[in-house]
């Protein structure tokens, strides 16, 4: 029997409607993790399903001794909501993708590499993102951070003052357009990294072992020991990294409901 379709039904025919809508939505499958990606997106399959079961006040039941009928106007609501359910779920499904395929593999690798998982959790997010917009590879950016702040948010240098993941000098905050300035904040420094990164590629015609050498202050080789390994030590790590995230994505789903 069509659910959209009926425009008379008995008062029972509500009970109905919602039972199947419940069977409905716990045949809904998701990947794993998903969790943090409904909170990302602002909104997870439990508000949904309330917006889903929520019909305006003035579709209330007629009073079963005069009219034993569902109104019209419940069933359109119904119909609305499900055409939004629809909707919802196709987006939270790119979202898990999203997070399934990029988020993932960088927030696993954290923490393997010893970053607490509510920091790795927090990192994985921005860090994808902000390498994304800056045309760099995630794997790059995790092995920065990692040789420069051992992937700690606080981080200090307490010769040149570097602050954070990325270990920004201060004299970069607030120096690019979109970026905070709190060197201290996973985003701001984040950002800010990123760009600078993204600056010294770009000013070495994509030269990565230039473009290193000038984000570790390495031009004249003079600022720290052995300043010019610094690309090379980078690059071995992001051969490692980039292995580990291969292997994260290649691991197969696991089914949270059924």
């Amino acid at each position: 029997m069509n659910l959209f379709n009926r425009r008379n039904a008995p008062a029972s025919g509500r009970s109905d409607l919602l039972g199947q809508l419940e069977r409905l939505l716990k045949h809904i499958r998701i990947v794993p993790l998903a969790a943090p990606v409904l909170l990302f997106a602002g909104f997870g399959l439990g508000k949904v399903t309330t917006r889903a079961l929520e019909l305006p006040a003035r579709a209330a039941m007629h009073d079963p001794d005069h009219a034993r009928e569902v109104p019209r106007v419940q069933i359109e609501a119904l119909t609305r909501s499900m055409s939004t359910l629809r909707v919802d779920g196709a987006r939270t499904v790119d979202y898990v993708t999203l997070y399934r395929n990029h988020i993932l593999p960088v927030e696993q690798v954290l923490r393997q590499r010893g970053i607490s998982g509510t920091t790795a959790r927090r990192m994985a997010w921005p860090l994808v993102q902000h390498a994304n917009r800056k045309g760099l590879d995630p794997a790059m950016v995790v092995s920065v951070l990692l040789v420069e702040s051992e992937g700690n948010p606080h981080a200090t240098n307490g010769h040149s003052g570097a602050r954070g993941l990325m270990q920004v000098m201060p004299f970069w905050a607030g120096q690019w357009r979109g970026c905070g300035t709190n060197l201290y904040s996973i985003d701001d420094n984040l950002c800010t990294g990123t760009s600078i990164l993204a600056w010294y590629i770009d000013h070495n015609d994509a030269n990565e072992h230039r473009a290193l050498l000038g984000y570790n202050g390495c031009v004249h080789g003079t600022v720290t020991p052995d300043c010019h390994k610094y690309p090379l030590r980078i690059e071995r790590l992001r051969q490692q990294i980039d292995r580990e995230i291969q292997s994260v994505r290649q691991r197969p789903p696991r089914i949270l409901y059924r």
